[in-house]
C-alpha cells in the first residue's frame, strides 16, 4: 500500500502499483523521492509516516555520515498556518538537524518545503518500542530499568542542554534496546520530538503530551525541564510494573502506590529516586536530568558498598559462608546484592539485635546549573573575590559577565561592528582585581583589556607587543598585574598605569602559566622548556623586584622537543613555614613541598591519568580540582593526598574556578557546557 501526501484526501489508502491517488489525484510520490507506506501516528501539529526512498543520493548528508541511507525512513508532514509557516518549519527543522547529531536521536535526512507541503525525512529507528515490548514480554527487572534511565537520562541532557523540552516521553516513544548478530546491545533510540519545543518558543504553553504521562503543570500549558523528568519516570514505572501510570495512583490517598504492584521489590534508593522523579509537585521533583544523574550514581555507589559491606559481615557472622563467598568477585557479589538483597541481609544479621544496617555516603558537590547558551568553547573563568559574578571567556573573543548561583547572563563584553572594544581573538586568561571592581583578560589578539565590571564598559586596552599572553595574575595587594606571554616572557604591570614594571626572561620558551603566594613574597612561572622558576620578591635599591631563586625541571627533555607544565596552583602553609607547588603536566599532578629558604622536596603524584589534563584550580580551603579531557572533574585534598569527589561531566574540561569561600566550583566542558556545582551540606 502507500498513502496519499494530501492532508484532506478522502481515501488516502492506495494500491503499491498506483503513482496518483485514486481518490484525489495527488501524485503519491514526496519530492520525487520518497513513498508513504503507513500511519505511524498523528496530532495536531502533523502526521508521521513510515516510508521507502526511491533513491541514495546524499542530498542533504551531514559531515562524516555514510551517502548509503536504508530503505526505510520516517517522514513527518507538518501541519502549520500560512502566515508563520516558513518560519515554524524551519524552526522544526534545525531542532530535529541539531538534535539529531547524537547517536540515540534519528538523525534528520532533509526537510523538504514544496507544493505538495512541508514534510521532515529522518531516519528510521527499526526495533519494538518499549510499549510493545511490555505487551508482548511483560516487566523488566530493576537492573534492566536503572539501565535504560542512565541512558536515557544522559540523552536528555543534551536535547536540554539546547534548551529543548521533548514534552512526550511515553514507552511508545521510546525504541528498546536490542541484542545483534554479533551479541551486541544497541542503546535506546529517543524517537517522535513533534512535540518539543524550545524553552523560549512563543508557543512553549501549548498545551500538548500523551495521558497519563504529561505532568501536571504541562497539562496547564507551563512545561519545564522538570516535566521531561516526570514522564522519565513514569515510563520507568510502567516498565517495572507493566502497567499504566493510571492504575498506579491512589486518588483517595493522592499518592503513587506503584510500589505495591512490582512484581519483585526494588533497591530502596531507587525507589526514592523514582519517587522524586514523578512527584506531582514541582517543589519537591527533581529540577533536572542532570540532578537525577547525580543521584543515581550516588545510588548506585551505595548499592556497592552496601553489597560488599554485607558479604564482609556475613562471613563474620556466618562461619558457613565464608568458604561459599570468600572468591566472590567483586561483580558477582554485586549481582548477588541486586538478585537476592532482602534475603542475604536477613542471613547478614541472623545474630544482630538490629533489623537493618544504614549505609550512608553524604554527597559532597552537587550541580546545580547546566548552562548551554551557545557562546561556543570557554577556555577561561574566574570568580569575584565577593562571590556573586563570575567571568568567562571564549574562542570567540567575548568576556561575559554571570550571576552566582544562579548563572544568569549579566553582561557580554563582545567586538561589534561599530562598537570594537571587545577582543578580536580568543580570550586566554581572565582574573579579577581583589577589590572586584576591575576584571582582566586576555586573548590572543595580543591585548589585555581591563573591564569596568560594575559599569559594564571597557576600561584600558594593553597591546604586548604582538605576543600572546597565556595567563594573568593580580597580586594580593592588588598593585600589580603579571602575564606570562609566548614569547618567553613574563611581563609584571602596574595596577595605576599598566605600563611594564619588571620584565622577567629568563625561560626559553612560551610561558603557560603562573602563579603568587597570597602575600606576593613568591612568584611561580611555568614554561614549554620544561621548567618551573620560582621568584622571591627582594627589596632591591629602594625597590621591590622579583629575583629568580629557583629552577625546577618538571619535565625531563625528550628528542622532538618537550611540553612542560600547563597550569600551576600555590599554597601557602604557614605551620611549616612554607609552600605547598602543584605542578600540571600532560597526564600527572604533581606536589612539591617548598620551605622558607626555598628548598623544594621530591615530588609526590597526587593524580595521574590516561588523558591529557587541562586544568586545576586550588580552593582556599585546600582542596585541587583537576580537569582535562577524562569526562570528570576530580577534587583532592592535598594535605593528605587522597580523592575528595569526582564529578561526571559529560566532555573533557576546560576551565576550573573556585569561590572564595570554597563552596561554589564553575567548569567549562568542550561540549561548549558551562557548569555550576556547589558544596552539599545536608
Amino acid at each position: 500500500m502507500v498513502y496519499c501526501p494530501n492532508p484532506v484526501c478522502p481515501k488516502p489508502e492506495n494500491p503499491s502499483t498506483a503513482n496518483f491517488c485514486q481518490a484525489c489525484g495527488s501524485a503519491l510520490t514526496v519530492s520525487d523521492r520518497y513513498r508513504l507506506k503507513s500511519l505511524l501516528g498523528k496530532g495536531g501539529f502533523g502526521r508521521t509516516f513510515l516510508a521507502t526512498q526511491l533513491t541514495t543520493e546524499s542530498a542533504g548528508e551531514g559531515e562524516g555520515r555514510s551517502p548509503d541511507r536504508p530503505p526505510l525512513c520516517v517522514v513527518k508532514q507538518i501541519y502549520l498556518g500560512v502566515s508563520s509557516l516558513e518560519s515554524k518549519f524551519g524552526a522544526e527543522a534545525q531542532r530535529l538537524r541539531r538534535l539529531g547529531e547524537h547517536p540515540q536521536i534519528p538523525r534528520l535526512i532533509e526537510a523538504i518545503a514544496s507544493t505538495q507541503g512541508y514534510f521532515l525525512v529522518q531516519e528510521y529507528a527499526p526495533g519494538q518500542n518499549l510499549q510493545q515490548k511490555i505487551e508482548t514480554k511483560g516487566a523488566w527487572t530493576e537492573d534492566r530499568v536503572r539501565s535504560l534511565l542512565e541512558s536515557l537520562v544522559n540523552v536528555l541532557q543534551y536535547v536540554h542542554s539546547f534548551q529543548i523540552i521533548h514534552r512526550d516521553i511515553k514507552p511508545a516513544n521510546i525504541v528498546s534496546p536490542s541484542i545483534t548478530s554479533d551479541r551486541k546491545v544497541t542503546l535506546p533510540i529517543l524517537v517522535d520530538f513533534g512535540a518539543a519545543r524550545s524553552i523560549r518558543h512563543s508557543e512553549a504553553k501549548t498545551i500538548i503530551g500523551s495521558a497519563g504521562y504529561a505532568a501536571p503543570e504541562q497539562s496547564m500549558g507551563q512545561a519545564t525541564f522538570a516535566s521531561d523528568v516526570y514522564s522519565l519516570g513514569l515510563t520507568c514505572l510502567y516498565l517495572l510494573t507493566g502497567l499504566h501510570p493510571f492504575d498506579l495512583y491512589s486518588a483517595v490517598e493522592d499518592r503513587w502506590v506503584w510500589q505495591d504492584y512490582l512484581p519483585t521489590p526494588v533497591e530502596d534508593r531507587f525507589a526514592q529516586v523514582l519517587n522524586q522523579m514523578v512527584a506531582r509537585s514541582l517543589q519537591q521533583r527533581y529540577e533536572s536530568m542532570e540532578q537525577v544523574a547525580l543521584d543515581l550514581q550516588s545510588s548506585q555507589n551505595l548499592l556497592v558498598e552496601g553489597s560488599q559491606k554485607i558479604i564482609t559481615h556475613a562471613k563474620r557472622s556466618v562461619p558457613g559462608l565464608k568458604s561459599a563467598l570468600g572468591s566472590a568477585s567483586s561483580t558477582a557479589l554485586n549481582r548477588l546484592w541486586s538478585a537476592g538483597q532482602q534475603q542475604l541481609y536477613k542471613i547478614a544479621t541472623a545474630k544482630t539485635a538490629t533489623s537493618s544496617t544504614v549505609i550512608t555516603r553524604e554527597q559532597t558537590w552537587r550541580r546545580r546549573h547546566r548552562l548551554a547558551p551557545d557562546i561556543g568553547l570557554v577556555r577561561s573563568l574566574s570568580i569575584s573575590s565577593d562571590g556573586r559574578i563570575f567571568a568567562s571567556g571564549g574562542i570567540d573573543g567575548a568576556v561575559r559577565l554571570w550571576k552566582l548561583p544562579s548563572g544568569k547572563l549579566i553582561h557580554s563584553f563582545t567586538r561589534r561592528l561599530l562598537v570594537r572594544t571587545g577582543h578580536a581573538a580568543a580570550v586566554t586568561a581572565l582574573t579579577f582585581h581583589p577589590d572586584g571592581k576591575a576584571l582582566y583578560s586576555a586573548s590572543e589578539d595580543g591585548t589585555i583589556k581591563e573591564w569596568d565590571r560594575a559599569g559594564q564598559c571597557l576600561l584600558n586596552t594593553v597591546p604586548t607587543a604582538g605576543w600572546t599572553p597565556n595567563d594573568l595574575l593580580v597580586s594580593p595587594d592588588g598593585t600589580q598585574l603579571v602575564s606570562s606571554n609566548s614569547d618567553g616572557q613574563i611581563v609584571v604591570w602596574d595596577i595605576e598605569t599598566l605600563l611594564p614594571a619588571e620584565r622577567l626572561t629568563q625561560h626559553q620558551k612560551r610561558v603557560t602559566a603562573v602563579a603568587i603566594s597570597y602575600r606576593g613574597e613568591l612568584l611561580v612561572s611555568a614554561s614549554d622548556d620544561g621548567t618551573v622558576k620560582l621568584w622571591k620578591r627582594q627589596q632591591i635599591e629602594g625597590k621591590w623586584q622579583l629575583r629568580l631563586a629557583k629552577s625546577l625541571t618538571v619535565v625531563p627533555q625528550k628528542e622532538g622537543g618537550v611540553r612542560g607544565a600547563i597550569a600551576l596552583a600555590l599554597q601557602t602553609c604557614d605551620q611549616v613555614s612554607g609552600y605547598r607547588l602543584i605542578v600540571a603536566a600532560s597526564t600527572e599532578v604533581l606536589r612539591y613541598d617548598v620551605n622558607e629558604h626555598l628548598e623544594i622536596s621530591a615530588p609526590i603524584t597526587l593524580y595521574r591519568s590516561t588523558y591529557e589534563i587541562k586544568a586545576i584550580a586550588l580552593s582556599p580551603d585546600g582542596h585541587l580540582a583537576v580537569g582535562g579531557e577524562e569526562r570528570s572533574l576530580t577534587l583532592w585534598n592535598i594535605e593528605r593526598g587522597d580523592c575528595a569527589a569526582k564529578l561526571a561531566h559529560d566532555w573533557g574540561i576546560e576551565a576550573i574556578a573556585f569561590s572564595p569561600d570554597s563552596q561554589t566550583l564553575v567548569t567549562a566542558s568542550t561540549d561548549e557546557v558551562i557548569s555550576i556545582w556547589q558544596r552539599n551540606h545536608s
